[in-house]
């Protein structure tokens, strides 16, 4: 279990006396450790577009030892080859973080590392300089499909797969979920305001992803989530009509989110932060009515509440200008 209140004070410390703290997280938003002091740091805000980023960092120290970050990104992964003698790609998921001191407390702005590059120009063994390509966090927005008909994804079981259609052996077994795609406007056609109608669908697709998957021990992901949906207390953006046809949340709500003068983002919550709020979270214990954020009878059942959580979670955002 991450330590959160020792990192917190870590990173508010370095903060206060150099200005940012960089780091390198896990796929879990859980801090690794400290960066060294960027060479090129590349991360721009783009309002319609999600960021590449780009940052470079020294692989070795003054004594001449290798970096934390290097080991984990680039000597961890050439200790095995595959049979063709090509270095596999890393199975693993790693975060950059930069934090700074904001009016309302700490911001991180956060990458998803797509690959890393490493020179070693004296063929010393050792990685002279490190270059980490990724993606800003928002890019979350793409990954996550706006359902057509999210019930029938929270109906969906996983079932686990051996072999495809043509009997292919697949190398491991895989989980499956039978879902169904509506292609009746009355079930895809969102309308309201802009900045709810994003943020309930957003919620409500992640929610209904998350049913389709568990855990190797049947743990369903929406019974333990990392991706929650802020929502504020006002909402003055222009009425909106928009439909859900299962392309990505992005590609879904972007255009109609520039015209409504919203922007789409995505910050890392670290426990200690303040709360945030949101939507009561959903389970697997729940019917599709009451996951429902506005089910067409009846009261919802999810109500908003200030919520904190047990451990680092992606907290997407849909912002007025």
């Amino acid at each position: 279990m991450t330590d959160f209140v020792s990192w917190q004070k870590h990173v508010n410390h370095v903060i206060a006396t150099q200005g940012r703290w960089i780091g390198l997280c896990d796929g879990d938003g859980n801090p690794l450790c400290d960066l060294p002091l960027p060479t090129a740091y590349s991360h721009p805000d783009q309002w319609g577009e999600t960021s590449d980023v780009e940052i470079s960092l020294p692989g070795v120290r003054d004594d001449g030892s290798i970096q934390r970050h290097a080991e984990i990104l680039i000597m961890d992964a050439i200790k095995e080859f595959d049979p063709s003698g090509q270095l596999p790609p890393a199975e693993d998921a790693f975060y950059v973080v930069s934090a700074t001191a904001s009016q309302h407390g700490v911001e991180r702005k956060s990458m998803r590392i797509i690959y890393t590059n490493a020179d070693d120009p004296d063929t010393i063994g050792t990685p002279q300089n490190t270059t980490i390509f990724g993606l800003d966090l928002k890019d979350i927005w793409k990954m996550i499909p706006a359902q057509s008909w999210p019930a029938s994804w929270w109906r969906a079981t996983p079932y686990e797969r051996t072999s495809d259609e043509s009997g292919l052996i697949y190398p491991e077994p895989w989980n499956m979920a039978k879902i169904q795609i509506a292609n009746r406007t009355l079930f895809t056609f969102k309308h309201g305001q802009a900045g709810f109608v994003i943020r309930r669908l957003a919620q409500e697709a992640l929610d209904a992803a998350m049913m389709t998957q568990q855990d190797p021990d049947g743990t369903r992901w929406v019974d333990d989530p990392y991706h929650v949906v802020e929502v504020p207390e006002e909402d003055n953006s222009p009425i909106i009509s928009l439909e859900a046809r299962d392309g990505s949340l992005w590609d879904t709500c972007i255009g109609q989110a520039q015209n409504a003068g919203l922007i789409l983002g995505a910050r890392l919550w670290w426990p200690g932060d303040p709360p945030v709020r949101s939507w009561q979270l959903a389970n697997s214990s729940m019917t599709p009515e009451q996951v429902d954020i506005t089910p067409s009878q009846g009261e919802p059942y999810r109500q908003i509440m200030e919520q904190t959580f047990p451990h680092a979670m992606t907290v997407l955002t849909v912002k007025e200008v």
